[in-house]
Order: structure tokens, then sequence, then C-alpha cells
């Protein structure tokens, strides 16, 4: 049941798809537009998550409220307010999931470029500073130009930062401690509660100086509103250091200042916005403190840091001091927390996932940095610096540096307060990138695609592996009913496969403790990615993402997904569309027919036309219609043919399309011919003789309406066709095997077919008016075609291939021959009664043939076991010729000319007076 539902939610969810699907294919083909050098291409692909970024932004700015309506600013207020305080539940699903694509591709385009950079050419950075800077030694950046640990994690925490100031307004995070300060609007002007109290004290006193030099009665009496110690000073530190208390407003306001610049430092603010945020507020000693290296997200903003290196080294240390041990509040220890690298403090104010794994990163890059810093100073001034002041080394506290990522995301993880937004798809792939898990993250979720796409019944397109036990937290993962994150992940697919393939890895290469099938399972995501791209009608797209793969499975992939396709125009525009994806048509075409050949349920050891080919009725043969002839005996349905079979025909019809490979048709067509035939499956092999007729091949080919059947046993012929084709890698006598025995069998099925229709009609007849001429007329027509298709299996039929050893036709003649030829009789003899006796005669003649010596047809009735079957049948109709009286009532010509020459005449038989 609750797979049914899952599906139906998925179609459900099918809606019109956004114009960012043909945004992204567009941007990744022109990064693989032929002429390109690998190096270029690969250039290319590193800047792709840049484009799909700014898609992202763009299409979210979009969707999101403006700011400005015309005629509503009430309204446009309230919108703001309500997207502006914090309100995640007033977004739409649409918006949020939007947030959270551009998280993952901002993410992408910072350290896609670092991890897969060239070593000979200067990597793309989001870190460098301006050259623009002073020319003093800048002693953080060139660091960060050095070392590639540190490059890579001053981008993850430019993300972290980046992902932070797309949150609420920093004052709308203030407002409700600024409320409890109980000062109205005014943010400015420090700690006006707390100043006022001590004045009052000191009139009351009568007290001019400092209260702390007052007499310690007083002092102690000097108390706030909540009855703790009142501060006697108002200078920053006053709280600190006399270990006493604000008025309570006055703390709410302090809170709100430290929550405040914490934010700004959690979002990366460059030091002019912080300084002007302190300013705002007559804070500007915080802005100060602050100054030394905050570690903005834009380093075009930052200060350069050309401060002495033992001077940036202690002032961290003073604030590694403060975050550990001093501090009003968990936010002013957090703030210092984040200057000096500290873990601990700055994680007690962690909400998100993002906070932990900043409180991280900040305090793993500061330590690296402090490490260089005291490599720049003198031995003397580092040892004094480490030995008389602590610090925090995060590098240390992590341990191995080797793994140090993965060990990280897993502790936040298993965090009891992190569990649910760990687990969130966007969150776990980012997670996943970061750790340097990507590859196995890309497996389990093509491993719960793959599981998604095969509950109810097998998939061919999104195939199972070798083993699907493997344990997965699959709300960790995209289902396919998740179309935005179906896209993205595809692409992300897309542009390690790539970038793989550039670098000369085989992204299928399977490493130490790796599933074997972890390269297949992977490919997976691309094949629902296209699954959904072909239910959007937007079948253009495929040959494009396919070209990604190697092959085989690009051309198995591409083979599901356009075989549905019935519009022979259609197929030659879909084929220009693979050509320009640079996948080889020839190649394609070929694969696909071989593909869905092998998808048949084959079974070497049955050959049910042997028992169930039968197609006359029980009983003897009487004079009116001899033996009859079951009606219907393809099928009730004409159209009923398993999807199997409809999709193996198309194949060959793909086959056609291709200039090149109609000797493929003529090869795998008689194969597929023998499988419907063994298996009974008329219905399948009528729609193969309609869809691919020998004719229709010839006639494209020769571009001659009809052609000599002689020339079709000429071996020249065939090395000609060959040759004007471009087909050198085939034997004309192959070629013309092939087509001799495609040719047959498609006989066989013509004959079949027409058999089928006399059938009915002789059912009809039982009805129908003697006077009926519109409907004898039909009978006359189809009694024609029957003789002319009957004409190729009296005449050694597939006997050059069961010479040529083919045990697979000596069946199929063994089993169709005998029946099919008796039904023939039966025709004649219904069209003898009925119209003419000239069929009868017709019979006469088959049966001087059968009797000729070595006969083919003879030997096959006698293998059969069927010649006294047969006798009778002949018996009957000779009956009925005898005891017939000049012409029937409904005559349609005169004894053929061919049959006066071989002397038969109905005048033998009639009875002379």
């Amino acid at each position: 049941m609750e797979v049914r539902r899952r599906q139906h939610h998925q179609l459900a969810n099918l809606a019109t798809p956004g114009p960012e699907v043909e945004e992204f294919a567009n941007a990744l083909d022109a990064c693989l537009t032929a002429g390109l050098s690998v190096p270029e291409k690969k250039a290319r692909i590193l800047d792709l998550p840049r484009k799909y970024h700014e898609n992202a932004i763009r299409r979210l700015a979009h969707k999101r409220p403006k700011s400005v309506r015309a005629g509503s600013e009430d309204v446009d207020m309230d919108v703001d307010e309500r997207y502006n305080s914090g309100g995640q539940s007033e977004k739409s699903d649409e918006i949020v999931q939007l947030e959270k694509e551009v998280e993952t591709w901002d993410l992408f385009r910072r350290l896609l470029p670092l991890r897969y950079a060239d070593s000979s050419i200067e990597p793309m950075r989001f870190s460098p500073f301006s050259a623009s800077k002073p020319a003093q030694r800048d002693y953080v950046g060139e660091y960060l130009e050095t070392d590639s640990i540190a490059m890579e994690r001053r981008a993850v925490l430019q993300w972290l930062q980046t992902n932070a100031a797309s949150g609420p307004d920093i004052d709308d995070l203030a407002r409700k401690l600024q409320q409890n300060a109980d000062r109205g609007d005014i943010i400015a002007h420090g700690w006006l509660h707390t100043r006022s109290k001590i004045k009052l004290r000191k009139s009351m006193t009568a007290w001019p100086h400092l209260l702390d030099r007052q007499s310690p009665n007083v002092t102690a009496s000097h108390l706030n509103a909540d009855g703790a110690p009142l501060v006697t000073h108002l200078d920053p530190d006053a709280s600190t250091r006399q270990g006493r208390k604000l008025e309570p407003q006055d703390e709410y306001f302090e809170r709100a200042i430290w929550l405040g610049c914490f934010n700004h430092l959690r979002r990366g603010s460059s030091l002019n916005d912080i300084r002007e945020w302190c300013q705002e507020r007559t804070e500007m000693w915080r802005a100060v403190s602050m100054s030394a290296m905050p570690l903005s997200v834009d380093d075009n903003q930052g200060p350069a840091t050309t401060t002495d290196p033992s001077a940036l080294a202690l002032w961290r240390r003073m604030c590694f001091g403060l975050a550990r041990q001093g501090g009003s509040s968990d936010y002013e220890r957090a703030v210092y927390g984040v200057l000096s690298g500290d873990i601990l403090s700055v994680e007690k104010v962690a909400q998100t996932w993002d906070d932990y794994l900043f409180a991280n990163y900040n305090a793993l890059l500061r330590s690296q940095i402090d490490t260089y810093m005291l490599s720049q100073c003198s031995s003397g001034v580092a040892s004094n610096l480490t030995q008389s002041f602590s610090s925090f080394d995060a590098v240390q506290f992590h341990g191995d540096q080797v793994g140090i990522e993965k060990r990280l995301i897993d502790s936040i993880l298993s965090r009891p307060n992190m569990v649910t937004q760990a687990r969130e798809p966007n969150k776990a792939l980012q997670a996943s990138f970061i750790a340097k898990e990507l590859d196995r993250h890309l497996f389990e979720q093509g491993q719960v695609l793959t599981r998604r796409a095969n509950e109810i019944k097998k998939s061919h397109l999104i195939r199972q592996g070798l083993s699907d036990s493997y344990d997965i937290v699959e709300e960790k993962f995209f289902d396919s009913s998740q179309h935005s994150g179906l896209r993205i992940i595809a692409h992300i697919f897309v542009l390690v496969a790539l970038l793989k393939r550039f670098d000369g890895q085989n992204h299928r290469i399977v490493e130490p403790e790796s599933p074997l099938d972890k390269g297949f399972i992977q490919e997976n995501i691309l094949a629902s990615y296209t699954d959904y791209l072909r239910r959007c009608k937007l079948q253009e797209l495929i040959p494009l993402y396919c070209s990604v793969l190697d092959s085989p499975r690009s051309y198995e992939i591409l083979a599901w997904n356009v075989i549905e396709e019935p519009d022979v125009n259609n197929r030659i525009k879909q084929l220009k569309l693979i050509k320009h994806a640079g996948i080889d048509v020839l190649a394609f075409v070929e694969r696909q027919a071989t593909l869905l050949f092998e998808e048949l349920d084959h079974d070497a050891t049955s050959f049910a036309a042997e028992k169930l080919f039968t197609i006359l009725g029980s009983g003897p043969a009487t004079s009116r219609h001899g033996r009859p002839i079951k009606p219907d005996f393809f099928g009730e349905e004409e159209d009923k043919v398993d999807i199997k079979d409809v999709h193996m025909i198309r194949s060959l019809e793909w086959l056609l399309t291709v200039d090149e490979t109609w000797p493929q048709v003529f090869s795998i067509g008689t194969k597929v011919y023998k499988f419907f035939l063994r298996n009974c499956r008329l219905n399948a092999a009528r729609r193969l003789m309609q869809k691919v007729s020998f004719s229709e091949i010839m006639r494209d080919m020769t571009d001659q309406d009809e052609g000599d059947v002689a020339m079709y046993d000429d071996v020249d012929f065939w090395a000609q066709q060959l040759t004007q084709s471009g087909i050198r890698n085939l034997r004309p006598e192959q070629v013309m095997a092939d087509a001799k025995n495609y040719r047959e069998l498609e006989a066989l099925v013509k004959a079949l077919d027409s058999l089928e229709t006399m059938a009915s009609l002789v059912v009809i007849s039982a009805d129908a008016d003697a006077s009926n001429r519109e409907f004898w007329s039909g009978v006359g027509n189809t009694i024609d075609s029957t003789k002319e298709n009957m004409q190729p299996l009296l005449h050694n039929w597939l006997l050059s291939g069961i010479e040529a050893g083919d045990d697979e036709l000596k069946q199929l003649r063994e089993a169709y021959l005998p029946e099919t030829i008796m039904a023939y009789v039966s025709a004649l003899h219904f069209a003898g009664t009925g119209l003419t006796r000239d069929h009868l005669l017709e019979c006469m003649e088959l049966a001087s043939v059968i009797a000729e010596r070595n006969s083919d047809l003879a030997v096959a009735f006698v293998k059969a076991g069927r010649m006294a079957e047969l006798v009778e049948s002949f018996t009957a109709c000779s009956k009925a010729l005898a005891i017939a009286t000049g012409d029937s009532k409904r005559p349609v010509g005169s004894v053929s000319k061919q049959l006066r020459y071989m002397g038969w005449s109905r005048d033998l038989w009639s009875i002379r007076n």
C-alpha cells in the first residue's frame, strides 16, 4: 500500500518542469562543445557550479515576495516582517528547497575548483586578497594562498558565513532582548538603567567621587533591582573585574549587543559593517576588539593582516582567555571564542548543523593560522607566548589529519539534537562533499533510487546491482518524486564523472572495500533523471546526459528512454541529437536491438509451436468447406502484443533509420522472427511483418517499388548494396543468406495472416446472402492474396538456411509447413465451392506438386506423419469438384490460362448427359 501511495504521489507531482531543467542542460552542453580541448572542457565544468548557483539565486529572488508592491505598502511591510523575523513556517516548501539548492551550489562552486584544480595552473580560488591592497606584508593572506588545506577550510568557512547571512536581520534577532531592556527605541548610550542607579546613589549620599571609594557599608548596600551587587563603574570590564551585576534591563541590553556581535562574526560581516553597527550603538570599543582578524566572508573587504605576527598570536590568546574565563554571557564568550578559535564556547550557542560545523572549521583554520604566525616569530618570542598564555589547538584536538573531515561530520551527526537536520537530503549531500565521502553518498543515493524503481516490478532502465542488502538511512537521500533534488544530485554526479574522465580516471574503478557495483549503481542516478526527462516530454535532453556515461551503459539508458518513440521523423531528429552529443549512432542502434532481444523471454529448451500451432479445426473435411480453419488463431485481439515484443520490433525500426545498419535488420530480424514463431507469438510476428517488411527495406535501399526476386539470390547484388552503403566489414554471402531467411519467414507470416482472414470469411459466409456480391468479391480478393503469399512456402521454403546448419529453421519448417499447407487446401476448398471451381483445380495442382518425385513438401508431410490427413483433404476437394455442376452462381472469371496449359479443366469432372 505504501509503495502504491508513493508512486501515486510521484505521478501527481509530475508538474510541468521549470525552465531550469533546460537551462541546466544548456549550460552543461556548452561545456562539452565539440572542438574544445580537454583542459578547456574541464575549466568550463569547474565553472558550472557557479552558473547553477546564479541560476538558483535568480529563481529564489523571483519566488520570494517583492519588498515593494504598487499601492500596498502596509501589506509589503507585513510580508517583509513575516519573512525577516525568522518565520520559517511562513515560507513555502518551494522557497525552502530553493534556499537549500542555493547553499548546495555555493558549496560546490567554492570547493570543486580547489579539489580538482590542475597543479600546473593557478587554481580558481575564492580566498586571495585583492592585488590593490597595501604593499605591506599580509601574513594571513600569504598563508591562505600557499596552504591547500587552509584554502579549503577557508572556503567552507566562507560558505557557512554566507548561509548564515541569508537568515533574518540581526536587529530582528536581538529585538526581543532589546524589548526586555526597557529602553524603547534607544539602541545607544550604553547601560542607561545602571548609570541612572549610580547617579541616584551619588546624589542621595552627596558623594562626588567613585562609589567604590565610599565606606564598605555603602558599597555593600549598592544593589540592583534583583538584589544582586551592582557595579560601581561603567567601563566595559566593570562587571567582570568587580564581580558585580548590571541592572536586569541593562543585562538584556548587553546580551542583545553581544548577540549582534556574534552574528556579525558568524555571518562574516566586513569590518566596516561591524564598525557601523557598533557605532550606531556608541559601542566602538567592541568593533576595535574584533578588528585584528575577523575573517570576513569577502576577503576584498577585509583588512590586510599586516600586524606583527607576535601581536596577532598574543591577541588570539587574550581572546581565548575571555572566551573560557571572562564574559558576562554566553554570546560574549562566543564572540571571543570565534576570534580565538575556541570550539566549546562557540558550540554552546550553536543551534543548527551549520553552527556546529562553523565552530569547528573556524577553530581549525585559526589554529593553522596561529601555528603559521608563531613560525614567523623568533624562537624566543614564540616559546614565551606558548608557555605564558594558553590557547586552544583545534588541529591537535581533532587528531590525525587524514579523515578529519569525516570524523567531524560524524561527530555532529551523533548529537541527538542534530539528527533531524543532518539527515535532511540537501544537508546530507553537503556534508558528504565536505567529508570527502561524496563517492559513497552517490552510491547510496543510487541504491535508494534503484529500490524505488524496482518496488513493484523490475525496472529495465534503473536496474538492480549485485546486492541490495546495504544498510542505508533512506531519509538522507532524495526520492525519485523529489524532482528538484533529483536534478541537483544528477548534475553533481555529472560533474564528478566528467572531472574524473578529464583527469584520466574512471568513475567505475572499484576502490578497496567498495561495493563491486558501485559505479553501476551511481549511474542509476542519471538513469533516474533521464526517466524524469522522458516523462516530462523532454527527450531531446536525454542524449546529452547519456553522453556522460561510458558505453555500453550510455547506449542502454538511451535505448530504454527513446524506444517508445513511434514516429519515424522524431526518431531521425533524435538520432541527430545523439550524434551531436558525441554518441556513436551506429553502435547505439545496434546495441539497442541486441539489448531488447536479450530482454525477450528466452528459453532455449522451449519450442511451444510444436504443440501450440494448430490452426485447423478438429473433425474430418466436408465436401462443402473441407476442414475448417480456426478463426482468430492469431489471437482475439489483433493489437494485443507483449510490450517486450513491441520494443523489439521498434528497435528494428530504429536500425532502419540509420543507412548503414540495414544488414543488421536482416540478421537480428531473422532471430526475432524465429523467436516469435518458436513461441507462437503470431500477433507479434504479424506486427513485425507490417512494421519492418522486406519490400519496404528493399525499396528504401534501391529506390525501386518492386525488384526481381531472382536478384535477391545474386551475391553480386548484395555486394553492390554493401559497397553503396559504405559497409566493408560484412560478407555479401552472409548478408544474402540473412536476407533470404528473413524474406522466407516473413512469407510464412503473410500466408498465415491471409489464412486467418479466410477463416473469418468462412464464419461470416454462414450468414451472408448468396447475392451479396461485395462480400464474395472480398472473398475472391482474399483468396488471390492467399495464393500469392503461399507461393514461397511451396518451393524449398527455408531449405537453404537448414542446409547451412540452422536447426531452429528446421524445427520451424516441421512445425509450421504441414499445418499451413493443409489450411491453404481448406481455403482453396471453400473458395472453390463458394466462388468458382478454379480454386478446386488449384488444389489438384498442389496435389500434383506434392506428389512429384523428390518433392520437399512430401518429405515434410511424411516426417510429420500427416500424409494421410493431407490425402483426406485432397479427396474432399476432389469430391467437391466432382459433384459440382457448372460454375457457381457467383462466377469471378474463367479458368486461368496457366491451368488450361497444364491440362486442368473443370470439365474433367463435369457429368455429361
